[in-house]
């Protein structure tokens, strides 16, 4: 019989084992004292005197050394197995050997599969003896483990197959070790560079939103670096496989291309070689104009930083692929790149796709939600509003109004002021589609349109946290004076609790724009079970409420009086913040002897100020000082011009 000839070719395992076996003890290594001896050492320790520091979560566990592992060490292996590829006595000999490239390839990929599957497995089974024979199972269960194997072999496996897929398109072992953290990182990186750009480019563009809410889910990087506090979902895991099999091949059929003279070329294929340097000039680009638009905040700048960034990144491409420096005569590629980028600089900056103008209509859009961050949308377990979307017709009318007033006042977008605020709009609409913007604006601008949707039942509901108290889950009140250090008042009677909650919505619902930037006199606090709170201010228009204090004896122990203050002084607005500024009492005092204030003596008056201060002095008429007897500190607040006494008006020569 003919004798048969096994496919699998010990002597290239071999080789690979004496070239890079190295790697998978080291990983072993690494792996065994950052989680079973780790653990072994926790058991051990007396838990009276030390916390054992055994988690769920086995990432956890010497965090900054698995993830180092699990981001280095396959790469590292790729470029050691690979690495004949870029050398090119070390690739003939290999292809002169009589054996076909796919048998090679598999040989190596399976060899590198190996060493980094085989460390993971062997602390696995370390770990369930542990589990088994110990007291880790108090800590942790035996699917904590088999997670934590799962999610280490597959990111292993996804970085060695993105290092082995860089391989196969460059000649260089730098480049390949480059490239692979930049391919990974590429798409979140790009992604977070161009949101930047755009928020410069477009008015109302949302960029907080969309890199804080939504950059993870584009870089395996990423992912990985946040498994301690975030593991792998479902998606994820099928994304990730899905990814680590597309790499792979991709790899194997750019290896069956691959002309061994290729070593030593930056770039192997010609068609790759235009997308690596404009690629490379694209990023340059985008880092050079956000770095001078941070620095300088100016149109200007933020153009000369967008041209030289890019020239900069042009002539690095060119040098790599050369592998000289000599490359300035190459300036038409530069030249075309430019002309394509002003092309779409100028149709983004003159919004001929009406990005900027688009206001959605009523009868398309089924919710929306307003505030003042898209915080408000994040997955926050203290959030007591559980639908923060508002479905009213006449609120979402209210809304539309005030988005088109918004655009109306473009022109400004780029002034900035003391007034400015911020307003995040999030639209559902009736086909499944979303409109996302995020404006900076001068309130004064849209004050009317904001009063109306301020002041309308559903928008309360939807941003007060007030609404989503249940009175019969509050355990009880606290109420305390938010000027001075007066005690604090504890109301625990059910009853009394209900009622108060009552009259505090409904207050909220009368509370009308003009308000919402007076001082809370008091606040009250709720204090609900697992560990839940939420708190409402009480202002001087609140009057059912002031009397409800005042009807159940609470008032006369909450109220601040003329009393209470060793010294009120008015001034022209004055930026205490400023750090190279005198302490605030001491330049209250240098004010008061160059007479640039009022001291305000009269005690009917202190009162009737205090009830009508707001909080932000520098977009205030007036800043009024406050230094209270009890405990000597100092508060510094504003008073609109409107709520004065006629005496600070007249006597401030306003």
């Amino acid at each position: 019989m003919p004798s048969k000839t096994s496919w699998i070719n010990k002597e290239i395992i071999v080789q690979s084992l004496r070239n890079v076996g190295w790697v998978g003890i080291v990983y072993f290594t690494g792996l065994l004292f950052s989680l079973p001896v780790d653990i072994i050492g926790q058991l051990s320790r007396d838990p009276q005197s030390y916390p054992i520091a055994i988690y769920e979560n086995l990432f956890k566990m010497q965090y900054p050394i698995q993830i180092g592992l699990l981001l280095i060490i396959p790469v590292i292996l790729s470029l050691f197995l690979f690495r004949y590829l870029h050398v090119k006595q070390a690739g003939d000999f290999i292809h002169s050997l009589p054996i076909t490239r796919r048998t090679l390839f598999f040989h190596f990929t399976g060899t590198g599969f190996g060493i980094l599957i085989l460390p993971v497995v062997l602390n696995t089974v370390i770990l369930l003896s542990l589990y088994s024979f110990t007291d880790l199972q108090q800590y942790i269960g035996v699917q904590d483990i088999f997670t934590w194997c799962g999610i280490t072999v597959l990111m292993s496996m996804l970085l060695f197959t993105a290092s082995t897929f860089v391989a196969m398109i460059t000649g260089l072992t730098a480049v390949q070790g480059a490239l692979t953290y930049i391919l990974l990182l590429l798409p979140a990186g790009m992604f977070m560079l161009v949101c930047y750009s755009l928020k410069n480019l477009l008015f109302g563009f949302p960029e907080d939103y969309f890199f804080n809410v939504q950059i993870e889910k584009y870089s395996p990087l990423i992912k990985t670096v946040y498994l301690e506090n975030d593991l792998l979902s479902g998606t994820d895991v099928l994304l990730f496989t899905l990814i680590t099999l597309v790499f792979y091949g991709f790899s194997y059929v750019l290896y069956k291309m691959r002309k061994v003279e290729a070593a030593s070329q930056a770039i192997v294929y010609p068609f790759l070689r235009p997308l690596f340097k404009y690629g490379i000039s694209f990023c340059f680009m985008l880092v050079g104009g956000m770095y001078f638009e941070g620095i300088y905040q100016s149109d200007g700048w933020t153009l000369f930083g967008y041209f030289f960034g890019s020239l900069i990144g042009y002539y690095i491409g060119e040098m790599i692929l050369q592998k000289h420096w000599r490359v300035f005569r190459r300036w038409k590629g530069y030249a075309g790149f430019a002309i394509v980028i002003a092309l779409l600089g100028f149709i983004i900056q003159f919004d001929l796709f009406h990005y900027e103008q688009k206001v959605p209509e009523l009868a398309d859009v089924e919710e929306v939600h307003v505030s003042q961050s898209y915080y408000s949308l994040t997955d926050n377990p203290d959030n007591l509003i559980k639908d923060p979307f508002m479905n009213d017709p006449k609120a979402i009318e209210a809304v539309l109004d005030l988005h088109e007033a918004i655009v109306e006042h473009q022109s400004s977008k780029k002034e900035v002021t003391e007034k400015n605020e911020q307003i995040f709009l999030y639209y559902k609409m009736k086909d499944g589609s979303k409109i996302v913007r995020n404006y900076l604006i001068d309130i004064d601008d849209v004050k009317s349109q904001y009063a109306s949707l301020y002041e309308s039942k559903n928008y309360k509901e939807k941003t007060q946290q007030l609404f989503g108290v249940d009175s019969d889950k509050v355990d009880k009140l606290t109420i305390y004076n938010e000027m001075g250090n007066k005690p604090a008042i504890t109301v625990a009677d059910p009853a009394d609790i209900k009622e108060a909650i009552d009259i505090l919505k409904e207050e909220t619902y009368n509370d009308s724009f003009e308000n919402r930037d007076k001082i809370n006199l008091y606040n009250v606090e709720f204090l609900m079970s697992k560990d839940k709170w939420a708190n409402t201010g009480v202002k001087k228009s609140d009057k059912k409420f002031i009397a409800w204090l005042e009807d159940k004896g609470y008032l006369e122990d909450l109220k601040m009086t003329a009393s209470d203050i060793e010294w009120m002084y008015v001034t022209q607005p004055v930026d205490y913040t400023d750090p190279f500024s005198q302490p605030v009492e001491e330049a209250v005092l240098q004010l008061k002897k160059e007479n640039k204030g009022i001291e305000v003596k009269d005690a009917e008056q202190i009162e009737s100020i205090m009830d009508d201060l707001v909080y932000d002095p520098m977009t205030s008429s007036y800043t009024v000082t406050i230094k209270y007897k009890n405990h000597g500190s100092i508060q510094t607040l504003g008073l609109q011009k409107e709520d004065a006494p006629s005496f600070i008006k007249r006597e401030l020569n306003d």
